[in-house]
């Protein structure tokens, strides 16, 4: 492949980092900085890579910058919002610049503020890396804050409530400007790994690669493993496979993951499986709407005591991270699957073989989380102390941009997340 500027390589790595928080808890600037020197100098260790990134720091003074390191870079031109600065002009892109051997380092600032939780801001970053790294196939990398199903990163200085989290359909509508070239979409963020988030970005990419638990700050993942299958000719899938299973190497020593004691779930989702999530599901949910309808039957009570027994997670539990908004579906499918004599039991099976389907690989297979979650609203006081993604002071708007999801008009799930069944 020609390193001419301009030529299209067969990989390119988009690195997209938020290290704002929606309240005063730990910054994740030190991380995200560590982070973003792996990515770079793994790209530059091969070469064949090129790396373009956005980050917005919480604590910085210094804004949002831009950085790309490849081969040969394009013509020197601004963006809008961004005008190049020196390398050297910041302690960070400068002690990135001083290890590389094999490619450059180019790096921009934003001119004015930006809000790095809204849609356009991301699909602006997505377009500059495709103008200034054009490549057949795209890993997609999100650094950040995680809130499941209600949404991904946080801009705290932003103003307006709906502009504070980048709510699903904007990431799936800003990875519109990849033209389709996006072979797989990895997150490093807590909680990401849902039925919602997988229906929502179908068509976004190939392959997701997510967590459905918590993910720890602890660790700085490798990439230069991760880039040595990122060769020209390799099947989506396989590099997606290989980033996925090399993930799991890492967290495995107890190092990568403090504080938690137990080995973190990462799942790999086939996307193109998405759609058949939607018959059965909505099957369920019409059947679990109307048992909650008639709450003296047994039915009711049996199936309340089934989706509670799928809640798995509590974020203040090093044994056991997830958050208790969230089911772990496989478990849900299994325990209402056993309920023959009731309705539910049918749908429920049928979820459980597509859901089997979208599960292309799974890290903890023996673990309390299998897989993939589902949201469905706390309701004993426990959980909703300890769960990081529902809260009764946000309840209107999120519940809003909930049943704004793609899966919530497809489906109708939720009337039924959002209005749990009675407990038993």
């Amino acid at each position: 492949m020609s390193s001419k500027s301009g030529a299209r390589k067969p990989w390119t790595v988009l690195a997209y980092t938020v290290a704002d928080d929606k309240g005063g808890g730990n910054s994740l600037d030190a991380s995200a900085q560590k982070e973003l020197r792996s990515i770079l100098h793994a790209a530059d260790l091969f070469g064949d890579v090129s790396v373009a990134t956005q980050v917005d720091f919480k604590r910085s003074p210094d804004g949002v910058f831009r950085g790309v390191v490849a081969e040969a870079l394009q013509k020197r031109r601004n963006h809008r919002g961004f005008e190049a600065v020196r390398n050297n002009s910041h302690t960070l892109w400068g002690g990135i610049e001083a290890r590389l051997e094999r490619t450059e380092l180019r790096v921009l600032k934003e001119k004015v503020d930006l809000n790095a939780a809204r849609s356009t801001v991301l699909r602006d970053f997505l377009l500059f890396g495709g103008q200034e790294c054009p490549a057949e196939r795209y890993v997609v990398f999100f650094y950040g804050h995680g809130y499941g199903p209600l949404g991904v990163f946080c801009d705290a200085d932003s103003s307006g409530a709906n502009e504070k989290t980048m709510q699903l359909g904007g990431i799936a509508d800003s990875m519109e400007a990849l033209g389709g070239r996006a072979a797989v979409i990895v997150f490093r963020a807590c909680n990401v790994n849902t039925l919602e988030t997988a229906y929502q970005l179908k068509s976004a990419a190939k392959f997701m690669i997510a967590s459905q638990s918590v993910v720890p700050i602890a660790g700085i993942w490798p990439w230069d493993t991760f880039l040595t299958g990122l060769l020209p000719g390799a099947e989506s899938g396989d590099v997606s496979l290989s980033i996925a299973r090399q993930l799991a190497l890492f967290l495995r020593k107890p190092a990568h993951r403090e504080p938690y004691t137990v080995d973190v779930p990462f799942t790999l989702i086939d996307l193109e499986e998405a759609n058949a999530i939607k018959r059965p599901l909505k099957a369920l949910a019409r059947e679990l709407v109307s048992a909650r309808d008639e709450p003296a039957q047994a039915r009711t009570a049996a199936y309340s005591r089934a989706l509670e027994a799928a809640r798995v997670g509590l974020p203040s539990v090093h044994s056991n991270p997830g958050d208790p908004s969230l089911l772990d579906v496989p478990t849900m499918c299994d325990n209402l699957g056993k309920l023959t004599r009731y309705p539910a039991a049918v749908p429920a099976r049928d979820l459980g073989a597509a859901v089997h389907r979208l599960i292309r690989w799974h890290s903890t297979p023996e673990g309390r989380h299998r897989g993939v979650g589902l949201f469905y609203r706390p309701v004993r006081q426990a959980q909703l102390d300890a769960s990081h993604i529902f809260s009764e002071s946000t309840r209107v708007s999120d519940d809003r941009h909930y049943r704004n999801l793609a899966l919530s008009k497809d489906t109708g799930w939720d009337e039924i997340a959002l209005n749990p069944l009675p407990l038993g």
